[in-house]
């Protein structure tokens, strides 16, 4: 067994193209959209360099990471692996390119809102009184196709958009999506009252189903998304609350009830305040069906805070 590979290996290894590492490999993929689905593991997904196996609660980013989780191989097996068959350098010559600004399409945005806010209040059971405070705020709104677009304000610029499809494609699934050249560390966020402390998501409907579910208790905090599980978006945004003349005396994470959300929140929490008892976990996978669970009657959530066992690795 590998024990020692050279920084240049790493490198190297690091810049394959994961696409391109598979299908050499002899993976069964399909192209959908802009992403790579397997067609044996069909909860396996693939965008650029980044994974997620859905049915396993597994995702990450690198060629080196998926040989790992996959080929179960460990590092220096994959370094190796991926230095022998000189595989396809991964395209970055558009990412030396100067990224466009983002621009609105406000054009796009219609003024009914019916569609968006009976899917947020009937479909993923938001309360009403934060839906319409939403839209009195400008914060959400509605485009042609019915989506409902959660909007990225910055001192008062819209910086991008998650959009959230309302009713099912031709396959099943919902459409979900981020505008095109998005502020690629910002977030949907909001701030209730006058924000000392941050409350961390991956999407903005667990952000609202938190809201929702502690709407009496929530005072002087700001909800942010992270689209995802980036630590980028989390050090910006505690960066921007400072230049906005907010002190953050506290960062909850609120991330998904999964391995790769409790890794990210154990990690970070740790490493910022070597404490890890501002976490909270949902009882379900994620806030909106802790959410949902709730208002079906079904139980109380007790949304407590790091739980008593703690899964490794």
């Amino acid at each position: 067994m590998a024990k020692h590979v050279s920084a240049n290996q790493v490198e190297v290894a690091r810049n394959v193209d994961l696409i391109d590492y598979l299908e050499r490999k002899g993976e069964p993929l399909k192209k959908e959209g802009r992403y790579y689905r397997h067609q044996v593991h069909d909860s396996l997904v693939i965008k650029d360099q980044m994974y997620a196996w859905n049915s396993r609660d597994e995702k990450g980013a690198g060629v080196i990471n998926f040989a790992k989780m996959f080929y179960g191989m460990s590092f220096p097996e994959a370094v190796l692996d991926l230095n022998e068959q000189g595989y396809k350098v991964k395209d970055t010559v558009h990412e030396q390119k100067p990224k466009e600004p983002y621009q609105y399409p406000s054009h796009y945005e219609v003024n009914d809102r019916t569609k968006a806010k009976g899917y947020l209040t009937k479909e993923r059971k938001i309360h009403p009184t934060i839906v319409n405070w939403l839209v009195k705020k400008d914060l959400i709104a509605q485009d042609k196709l019915g989506n409902v677009v959660f909007k990225w304000m910055q001192q008062g610029e819209i910086v991008g958009a998650d959009r959230q499809g309302t009713s099912p494609m031709k396959d099943g699934r919902m459409f979900k999506g981020i505008d095109r050249n998005s502020h690629g560390s910002a977030g949907f966020s909001l701030d209730i009252g006058k924000p000392n402390s941050i409350h961390l998501f991956e999407s903005p409907i667990d952000a609202l189903s938190y809201w929702s579910i502690k709407k009496e208790k929530l005072q002087n905090t700001r909800l942010v998304s992270m689209s995802g599980l980036k630590r980028q978006t989390m050090i910006d945004e505690i960066k921007r609350m400072g230049k906005e003349g907010h002190q953050v005396n506290q960062i909850t994470f609120c991330t998904d009830n999964d391995k790769a959300g409790r890794e990210f929140a154990y990690k970070y929490q740790y490493l910022m305040t070597k404490d890890l008892s501002n976490i909270m976990f949902p009882k379900k996978t994620d806030w909106n069906d802790e959410l949902k669970k709730i208002q079906s009657g079904k139980y109380v959530s007790s949304l407590s805070k790091y739980p008593a066992s703690r899964e490794s690795g």
